[in-house]
């Protein structure tokens, strides 16, 4: 049976524009790949907005004077088409010749087409006029298969949750960022909400509604989508897994125990941890070495994917750790560090050689003594700078020997 593609495409509609005005930060990093000849990847965690995203871009693309008839979006959420068969009953029902004519084609929830990057490289090789976007949940799915067919064609976005600015942003409050001293205290009470709201839609709910609406999400993640990838005999054990560093957010795990802990074999452990990277669920970080070799083999530390799951997911948890999961989730670190003595640096950015390790403490006050492991670190790989993040609304600075202890309010971590 043949598709009516007026039923994803509402923009087809006269003088119709998806009602989501206000965009995201990643939003003018899209609007540049849109005249660019590779196609454009995003993907993220699920309810992180990349749909809505491209819907945006499908206003943009109006507003810019591209006939709406030239825009096709299809989700494969529902439906299981081929591409091929998909653009036959575009051109079919629109009148316009894919072959030759300008097309940009919106393509969501790509990870439940089969086969997908062969089927597209096949149309992105041969007609350069089509220009496509992907959206996708799965990490391993749609990057993986892309690197795998589609090697060099396509730039790749990875939607976050919403850092604090952006919160601030959908709640029509981003004023406060501007004068921190004068709103600290809303800054600060707006702050400890929003780390159990990191999400667009919860913005507006209660707190028994947030805590129904991320299990929903997480569930899904657990129940359906990694499933549909991935042979799982138990979803069960890997919700189970998902509490566990819920209740005390980057956990040190060592695979050979934690395996008899929950009652599964080493292998299996280490395939799940690997599923739920690539659901996006958690993330990993490894003991920093400046050899990476020896780093993988370490004990890893492990955090979900925002603090607001690992809120939702226990009964109490250390809001210190809260905070500490939001930094997780927000910033690309890889490593953290800790010795055979238990001196640990929750923290460190590692870039090109150049090495900062970051301490999270969420108080106005850090004693010397508190500074101590940062300042191990940094004598024993040779640093002149270190950085604290805290609950301040200045930048300061301190001086040790020939050390620089940089500390930064934690609402800005944004920038």
């Amino acid at each position: 049976m043949e598709i009516n593609l007026l039923k994803y495409n509402r923009h087809w509609e006269k003088g119709f524009r998806y009602p989501y005005v206000k965009r995201r930060e990643i939003f003018s990093s899209l609007i540049g790949t849109i005249h660019k000849r590779q196609i454009v990847e995003i993907v993220g965690l699920r309810r992180t907005g990349k749909t809505i995203l491209l819907f945006q871009l499908i206003n943009h693309l109006l507003e810019s004077g591209v006939e709406p008839f030239s825009i096709l979006y299809f989700t494969f959420d529902e439906e299981r088409i081929k591409i091929e068969e998909l653009l036959k009953i575009f051109s079919k029902q629109t009148e316009k010749n894919f072959k030759t004519e300008k097309i940009y084609i919106f393509l969501d929830e790509i990870q439940k087409l089969p086969d997908f990057q062969n089927q597209i490289k096949i149309y992105y090789d041969l007609y350069p006029n089509l220009k496509f976007f992907l959206s996708g949940s799965s990490s391993f799915f749609i990057k993986k298969k892309t690197q795998e067919s589609l090697a060099g064609r396509t730039l790749s976005f990875n939607i976050l949750p919403l850092n604090f600015k952006e919160y601030l942003y959908f709640k029509d409050k981003s004023e406060i960022l501007d004068k921190p001293l004068l709103y600290s205290k809303e800054i600060e009470k707006e702050f400890e909400i929003f780390l159990t709201s990191q999400f667009i839609e919860s913005l507006e709910m209660s707190k028994e509604e947030r805590k129904e609406y991320f299990m929903s999400i997480i569930k899904k993640i657990v129940f359906e989508d990694i499933p549909q990838i991935f042979f799982i005999e138990n979803p069960e054990i890997i919700l189970k897994i998902l509490k566990i560093i819920a209740q005390q957010p980057g956990l040190l795990i060592d695979y050979q125990s934690f395996s008899r802990e929950i009652g599964v074999s080493n292998k299996t452990l280490s395939n799940y941890f690997y599923y739920l990277e690539e659901a996006f669920l958690i993330k990993k970080l490894y003991n920093f070495s400046r050899n990476l070799v020896t780093s993988e083999k370490k004990l890893k530390r492990f955090y979900l994917a925002t603090p607001s799951f690992s809120w939702a997911m226990v009964d109490f948890i250390e809001f210190g750790k809260l905070v500490e999961n939001f930094v997780a989730s927000i910033k690309n670190y890889k490593f953290f560090w800790r010795d055979s003595y238990g001196h640990e640096v929750d923290f460190v950015n590692f870039e090109k050689e150049f090495i900062v390790p970051i301490e999270v403490k969420y108080k106005e006050r850090v004693l010397l003594k508190e500074m101590k492991n940062l300042i191990l670190f940094c004598r024993k790989f040779k640093l002149s700078e270190a950085k604290i993040l805290m609950k301040i609304f200045e930048k300061q600075k301190e001086s040790f020997n020939n050390l620089i202890i940089e500390k930064i309010p934690i609402f800005t971590m944004h920038i």
